[in-house]
């Protein structure tokens, strides 16, 4: 049997995989030097290999003293599309930012963007109007709500936890309901689909204080079924990129503060209200979206995710 060897398409390192600057895919792109091993990355939209694979790019929300909840949220793609939907938003960040200014310099960060003047630091962000900061907000969301997918069988969902703050396990929840969910997704669409099981790789913004708990925790769950069950799909721990170097860690952080802005204290569904639609369901229910409170239990929860859950909905 051939031991394939995997190369990174980089000089600089698989950091370099996740660059705004146009690589092939904003993925993990590695390439087969000898067998079959890697053969699922190859990005042919036509004649797909036996195991192609999705990408969750993750980011949280909330994880400040005071929040009423965290969130994890973010998106998940088929390797196909990665970088047709990275096209996607830097060609929209582009036609909207002033003329002379270098998209590359700006991170698509949602709060920011909407408040790029704090207490210790001023953003680049603050010397584009407030009236054009509002038009990229707006214009990142219709981005990823009217996204077309080179194949709709394989379709670009999102996903989310949100976990009210008297949940002391709150982060390690967040992490097992999001991963199960794409998890299930994955195996729903083997069996509905009639073919091999896709697999995953999830990609989350740069965070030193969860980087290591993370990665344990899922890789306890692939081995074994945790609270919820086990994880047959991913084909490794949760990789970690800072944010700065992909536009899709961007879109995930989009997701994330859009759920924050709807479960914290402003109660503002403007945000993420374009791309409910995007979040993975099926048989009426938001399985990509989970909301762990109380309302739930007791049903006076009226969000999207608590009441596609609710027996007997109308």
């Amino acid at each position: 049997m051939t031991t394939a060897r995997l190369a990174v398409l980089s000089t600089g390192g698989w950091e370099d995989c996740f660059a705004v600057r146009p690589p092939r895919l904003d993925c993990f792109a590695v390439f087969a030097l000898g067998g079959p091993a890697a053969s699922f990355l190859q990005p042919d939209p036509v004649h797909r290999a036996r195991h192609d694979m999705y990408l969750l790019y993750l980011d949280e929300s909330g994880s400040h003293v005071g929040s009423p909840a965290l969130v994890l949220g973010g998106l998940a793609i088929h390797e196909h599309d990665a970088w047709p939907l990275q096209q996607k938003i830097e060609g929209m960040l582009r036609s909207r930012l002033p003329q002379g200014l270098d998209p590359s310099a700006f991170e698509l960060h949602a709060n920011e963007i909407k408040s790029p003047v704090r207490r210790k630091t001023i953003s680049k962000w603050a010397q584009v109007s407030f009236r054009k900061r509002l038009e990229i907000l707006h214009a990142t969301y219709r981005v990823l709500a009217e996204f077309r997918e080179t194949d709709a069988k394989y379709p670009c969902a999102c996903f989310g936890a949100v976990v009210a703050r008297q949940y002391g396990d709150r982060e390690e929840r967040a992490y097992e309901e999001v991963l199960n969910k794409f998890d299930e997704m994955l195996t729903r669409q083997a069996k509905e689909l009639g073919g091999a099981h896709q697999k995953g790789i999830v990609i989350h913004d740069h965070r030193l204080a969860v980087e290591r708990v993370v990665q344990s925790w899922t890789a306890t769950w692939r081995r074994a079924s945790g609270r919820i069950g086990r994880l047959t799909h991913l084909v490794d721990v949760p990789m970690f990129a800072d944010s700065k170097a992909s536009r899709l860690i961007q879109a995930a952080d989009f997701i994330a503060w859009g759920l924050w802005r709807y479960y914290g204290d402003t109660r503002d569904e403007k945000w993420i209200q374009p791309v409910w639609a995007r979040f993975d369901k099926a048989d009426g229910i938001m399985h990509g979206l989970i909301h762990v409170a109380p309302g739930f239990r007791d049903g006076t929860c009226l969000c999207p995710p608590c009441t596609s859950r609710r027996p007997g909905k109308p």
